[in-house]
């Protein structure tokens, strides 16, 4: 295969491979933000396809031959089109859970300690956010990098081609199903991240209602904005060692993750 002398049936493969790759990496966690300007993710996604495009093919996981098959009509060209961009937008929803995880965990938080008048406008969610939860998703960020979770995804985008072939994906009730439990996880996760804060501020409040009730000429309301707030920062402080680590683990299953539902996709389990 000479990198300028692509016959037909390689020129088709590689506009797939170039498909999925640039839906997947357009969706994925830091890659896929939006403050990655898009000629930036345009050319990334074209120079790992350059770069893996040979080694699936010399591994047989791509097959340029099948091209003749699906690339002899439209209406097959159309249809493997459409089957990629649909497994890179699962794909690339399924590896931004884990970070909607810690957002929505981190959101509560900012909630229970009384940030939701102080929230801002986030581009990347396209939503309002809190001041903490900006804070915890840095760390988050900074956690997954440490931790190569960006080459975790990489590989888990290679060996999709392993699992789920050119025009093979497909909306099975095996991955309905998965998505509605990883829905579920990251609502059960996003909670665990929360809960140091939200247990803290509960007897703080508790403490405001005894005092409410034994010492009624005192204004609980304005005190116990003050108090809230900075006990929920004292308690984000003192806990940050373990966000790092709860997160972190939390985010090293994105792999798994990434299998499952590239799994579910052929109807596997």
């Amino acid at each position: 295969m000479n990198l300028f002398n692509f016959s037909q049936e390689e020129v088709f493969t590689f506009f797939a491979v170039l498909v999925r790759f640039s839906v997947l990496f357009s969706i994925m966690p830091i890659i896929g933000d939006r403050f990655v300007p898009t000629p930036v993710k345009i050319l990334f996604s074209l120079a790992v396809t350059f770069t893996l495009f040979p080694t699936l093919i010399k591994s047989g996981d791509l097959k340029p031959a099948e091209a003749a098959i699906w690339g002899a009509q439209t209406g097959t060209v159309i249809t493997t089109i459409g089957l990629e961009v649909f497994f890179g937008l699962v794909l690339g929803f399924t590896s931004r859970l884990l970070f909607d995880a810690i957002h929505f965990g981190s959101n509560l938080a900012g909630n229970f300690m009384g940030f939701a008048m102080a929230s801002t406008y986030d581009p990347h969610h396209e939503s309002q956010t809190h001041v903490i939860a900006e804070i915890q998703m840095t760390l988050a960020s900074l956690a997954f990098l440490a931790l190569d979770g960006h080459h975790l995804m990489l590989k888990a985008s290679m060996d999709s081609y392993r699992i789920v072939g050119l025009g093979q994906a497909g909306m099975t009730n095996i991955l309905s199903q998965q998505l509605i439990d990883l829905s579920s996880q990251v609502i059960q996760f996003g909670i665990q991240i929360a809960a140091p804060i939200a247990v803290s501020l509960f007897a703080v409040n508790v403490a405001f209602g005894i005092f409410s009730k034994a010492m009624p000429q005192m204004n609980i309301l304005v005190l116990s904005m003050g108090v809230t707030a900075f006990v929920g920062l004292i308690v984000m402080l003192v806990s940050a060692p373990e966000f790092q680590v709860v997160s972190a683990n939390i985010m090293m299953k994105s792999e798994e993750w990434m299998e499952t539902v590239m799994l579910a996709m052929v109807g596997r389990r």
